[in-house]
């Protein structure tokens, strides 16, 4: 139905925007002199280009999968507006607003006015919502798989992105020499990722039920907890992309902070693609795309 270039757009388009809005926040709270989420220069000259070259790559991932570059440029210049064409202006803005402070980081040199630095941040925040929610409404707006015509797919992915976010934040942090004192801020983007992987555990246990409890729905919901798809859901996704990190960030300790921060942020981006892998991967199970499953529920509810 996708293939990795698709599941590889959608995590790195999410990944990307999840860290352009955690890093427009933190650039608003240096300009607005917010000491409580001040982090270094060195933190912004290490995270902006990460976060660039993330969504560069989401987008070439989208033109491999579109097979020819001419078909998004017939996306954006279409006037017959689509939630597609809405999330590649998205992700356009979000790669030129990423690119531009990934400029002004590595440039010290140059100082924006307070006004500029805000205004362009909020700008940030809205292309990165805009673009975190497209990669789901992209698969809720195909009607032909059932499992995913539901609002807790886009959910799913706008708060996973949001957590990915923290998750190159972290990366970015534990690459940064510095004696300024910054362990505060971290302590803080931890406590709000732990916020975020509980509620998106509960949507996922939600969009499970849901499908376990629709007919046409619940030989998908059987491979992603009990059939192919399981070792994957149980293993990464649940227990190594959200189970790990939610203690792990409990227990962020000064002397090895670097340490921790990594591990936090391979195993949340990990959990990441596995949740946007084990969703697209579960739309093969779905009754539309199995057309003798029509006339086989039951027989299959007692085979598995």
């Amino acid at each position: 139905m996708f293939n990795a270039l698709t599941i590889g757009y959608l995590f790195l388009g999410g990944t990307g925007a999840g860290a352009l809005a955690v890093l427009c926040v933190l650039e608003c709270a240096r300009a607005l002199r917010w000491r409580a989420l001040a982090m270094p220069e060195e933190f912004f000259a290490r995270g902006w280009p990460v976060c660039a070259v993330t969504l560069a790559t989401g987008i070439l991932c989208l033109l491999a999968d579109l097979g020819r570059p001419d078909r998004l440029l017939h996306l954006l210049t279409s006037p017959e507006p689509s939630a597609m064409a809405v999330g590649s202006f998205a992700l356009a803005a979000a790669l030129v607003l990423a690119a531009a402070f990934s400029a002004f980081a590595l440039f010290d040199t140059v100082r924006l006015p307070r006004v500029a630095v805000v205004c362009l941040a909020a700008a940030g925040v809205a292309a990165a919502g805009a673009t975190a929610a497209y990669t789901g409404v992209l698969l809720e707006s195909l009607a032909s798989v059932l499992l995913w015509r539901t609002p807790f797919v886009p959910a799913l992915f706008v708060l996973s992105s949001a957590s990915c976010g923290i998750a190159v934040a972290f990366l970015a942090a534990s690459f940064v020499e510095t004696r300024h004192p910054y362990r505060g801020p971290l302590v803080w983007l931890a406590r709000v990722d732990g916020g975020i992987v509980l509620v998106e555990a509960g949507c996922l246990a939600v969009f499970l039920l849901l499908a376990f409890a629709g007919e046409g729905t619940v030989a998908a919901a059987r491979a992603l907890v009990l059939g192919e798809l399981a070792p994957v859901f149980w293993g990464v996704l649940a227990v190594c992309g959200l189970a790990v990190p939610l203690v792990l960030e409990r227990f962020l300790t000064h002397g090895n902070s670097r340490t921790q921060l990594l591990w936090i942020a391979a195993l949340l981006l990990v959990g990441g693609f596995a949740l946007r892998w084990c969703i697209v991967g579960a739309g093969a199970y779905d009754v539309t795309q199995m057309p003798e499953a029509l006339y086989g529920l039951a027989g299959f509810g007692q085979q598995g």
